[in-house]
């Protein structure tokens, strides 16, 4: 996978408001202080465009970083729609590509996607 195939550029929508702390200035300003975070510029005074590496982060966690600060996306049904293809089609991009996660060496040898559990728990758990 080239170096490019891991940067995304993406528009993310705000729900309209009056209070220009919720609008995409702000939203800017939160944005630009985020580890993966290339650019992050107003596009209108309600979109904002951004550049982000897979590697650090995904459309879902950046939309859902900007709700956690009280900043409302655009709910539409086209919206939503738009929204929820582009985290099916990053999940399957970070799926395929080779990001090294800490669990990854683990020294007891266990694999860390299987889980493992006693076997004594499995008929504790059938009674």
């Amino acid at each position: 996978m080239e170096d490019a195939d891991r940067y995304r550029c993406r528009h993310i929508y705000l729900k309209q408001s009056d209070d220009p702390a919720l609008q995409a200035h702000a939203a800017c300003a939160a944005l630009n202080n985020l580890e993966g975070i290339v650019l992050a510029a107003p596009h209108s005074e309600y979109s904002v465009h951004i550049i982000y590496s897979l590697d650090v982060l995904s459309f879902e966690l950046v939309i859902e970083l900007l709700g956690e600060l009280d900043f409302e996306m655009d709910n539409s049904f086209l919206m939503s729609l738009r929204n929820t293809i582009f985290c099916y089609l990053e999940d399957n991009a970070r799926d395929h590509m080779q990001i090294e996660h800490p669990d990854d060496h683990r020294e007891d040898g266990e694999n860390p996607e299987i889980p493992h559990r006693n076997n004594d728990q499995y008929w504790e758990d059938y009674h």
